[in-house]
Formats: structure tokens, C-alpha cells, sequence
């Protein structure tokens, strides 16, 4: 089993913070920010920017 670097790691959560932030913004222009598929993705995009500073925090 491949063990990802702390490099690695940080690289992948960037990548998904950029994805779904784009999706975010395309549901709240198309759907509206109330719209569930919006605050979904507002969800999972807060989960990935906390697990993104944790590891931040353990240098």
C-alpha cells in the first residue's frame, strides 16, 4: 500500500477545493445559494478547507 506524502496530500486537497469550489459557484449562479445542491457543496468544500488547515497546522 502507497503511503501519500504530506506534499502529496496537500496537492490533492487544493485540487478538490478547486473543483468544488467551480461547482459551488456554477449551483448558486444556476440554482440559486439557497438551493440544496449549493449549500451541499458549501458543505463539502468547508470539509476539505478544515482537513486542508489541519494539516497546515501539523508542519
Amino acid at each position: 500500500m502507497l503511503v501519500k506524502s504530506k506534499h502529496d496530500e496537500k496537492k490533492d486537497l487544493i485540487n478538490a477545493i478547486d473543483s468544488i469550489r467551480e461547482k459551488m459557484i456554477q449551483a448558486g449562479m444556476q440554482e440559486g445559494l439557497a438551493s440544496m445542491k449549493t449549500i451541499t457543496l458549501s458543505q463539502t468544500l468547508d470539509e476539505y478547507i478544515t482537513k486542508y488547515q489541519s494539516i497546515q497546522l501539523t508542519k
